[in-house]
């Protein structure tokens, strides 16, 4: 009888990433001693969700000296989620330090403005970066809250039903008016996508970044759930208030417009 082999040995390195989101098990590869044996225990997600929901908590503790700066203010143009995309004139509220952000603040739990003080509500790709049991109604129970009579809430997501669309049509074809691709890579991520359904998960979850995704149908209802009976969907660069057309170009081709009238 002959001798059998032997089984093979379980590779101890880290596993070599696919394309798609590489850059948790890359700072794995770069990471110290200390963070690889912890990698044993937790994802390296948790590390990522436990640095961010500790910076927001201290947001939180002093949210009520931010809001402080607000009182008795009227007329405002508010975006929310600004990143590095801030304008001159408006609050522009984001969780990260930016050049122009001008307003730190963790806008899940509550805005810092009083009611019926702010002209417009702008988010641009941010309404899918909060969950949406939660953080959704909050968020636009606020935005309620604080818009005068008259005033917009402009919401721009990633269009979902049109991915899935394209999708449904199979191959790649119909992915490429939505998305900038380059031999499978995407432009902005600099992401391979092997299979069609890898993109669609990339807009859809984002690594752990997108907790929602909407459609027309969808974000207006949740909208009307909030209260606001005037919603309309728009396109890039239309909006009942010229100045609240803050579209980024380049997002364009992916995203779904919606305008709520308070």
């Amino acid at each position: 009888m002959s001798q059998s082999s032997p089984p093979p040995r379980r590779s101890t390195s880290t596993p070599k990433p696919m394309g798609v989101f590489p850059f948790c098990l890359e700072e794995v590869a770069r990471a110290g001693l200390v963070k690889r044996l912890l990698f044993r225990l937790f994802p390296w997600r948790f590390f990522g969700t436990v640095q961010f929901e500790f910076r927001n908590a201290w947001l939180r503790l002093l949210a009520p000296l931010r809001a402080r700066r607000f009182r008795g203010q009227t007329n405002l143009l508010v975006q929310v989620g600004c990143g590095p995309h801030g304008r001159d004139g408006w609050v522009n509220v984001d969780c990260f330090p930016g050049k122009k952000v001008n307003c730190l603040y963790d806008i899940r739990k509550n805005l810092p403005f009083d009611d019926a003080s702010v002209r417009g509500v702008y988010s641009e790709h941010v309404v899918e970066h909060l969950d949406y049991t939660e953080e959704i109604p909050v968020f636009l129970a606020e935005c309620y809250r604080c818009l005068a009579p008259g005033g917009i809430l402009r919401i721009i997501v990633p269009d979902a039903g049109r991915y899935l669309k394209a999708y449904a049509a199979g191959g790649w074809s119909d992915f490429i008016p939505l998305r900038p691709l380059v031999d499978g890579a995407d432009r902005w991520f600099k992401h391979k996508y092997h299979t069609p359904m890898e993109l669609v998960n990339a807009v859809f979850r984002q690594g752990p970044e997108h907790h929602f995704a909407y459609d027309a149908e969808t974000l207006e209802f949740v909208l009307r759930h909030a209260g606001f009976d005037n919603v309309t969907q728009q396109s890039f660069g239309v909006s009942a208030d010229p100045v609240m057309c803050l579209d980024l170009a380049d997002r364009a081709t992916e995203s779904l417009y919606m305008e709520a009238i308070r």
